[in-house]
């Protein structure tokens, strides 16, 4: 019979992994204009793909985007697809968390993750950033602390994703389910 901290420890870089890329496009509301941009306006006239550093995207551009994640385990790569609007990030961390979602602090960069939990007797500590222009670049540094049954496990994963193009036509795209069968 497995130890429950063995189980653990095998368990979160597993759950983990997805949970990356989906961090590195994690969004929030109350950071957008209250205000619709006039004509006038700067941010009327800015291209729109322009990141400023205080009030850049917080979700990644949609299109095909690889990562590479550094975990204990080694690097693993993985490619996604992402629609316009979806937020994986909010949708990993309602998969992964054990016990609720992060607290999201946007940042001049990005934004800052937050969530400290217990559930069965395990505590959970998971604190990061996330940063970059999410046009072109995403870099996530999170570190999750477990504890239990007195033993402390730290894991810490980094990642960055990069943009790779347009998805493929009829790829499927996160947070979309398939609406037609693939045409042949």
């Amino acid at each position: 019979m497995s130890h429950p901290v063995s189980s653990a420890r095998l368990l979160v870089p597993i759950l983990l992994g997805p949970v990356l890329l989906g961090l590195a496009a994690c969004s929030r509301t109350d950071d957008r204009a209250r205000e619709p941009a006039t004509a006038s306006s700067p941010a009327a006239s800015a291209p729109q793909d322009a990141a400023p550093a205080a009030g850049g995207p917080t979700t990644l551009k949609p299109g095909l985007w690889k990562t590479v994640t550094q975990t204990p385990a080694g690097p693993e790569d993985s490619t996604q697809c992402v629609g316009e609007g979806f937020d994986p990030g909010a949708e990993a961390a309602r998969k992964v968390s054990p016990c609720g979602n992060p607290t999201v602090t946007r940042t001049a960069d990005g934004f800052r993750l937050e969530h400290a939990c217990q559930k069965d007797h395990i505590d959970y500590r998971l604190t990061g950033r996330v940063s970059g222009d999410f046009i072109t670049t995403a870099d996530t540094d999170l570190e999750l602390v477990v504890s239990a049954f007195g033993r402390k496990q730290t894991l810490r994963m980094k990642a960055s994703s990069t943009y790779q193009g347009p998805c493929e036509p009829g790829a499927p795209i996160a947070g979309k389910t398939a609406g037609k069968p693939p045409v042949s």
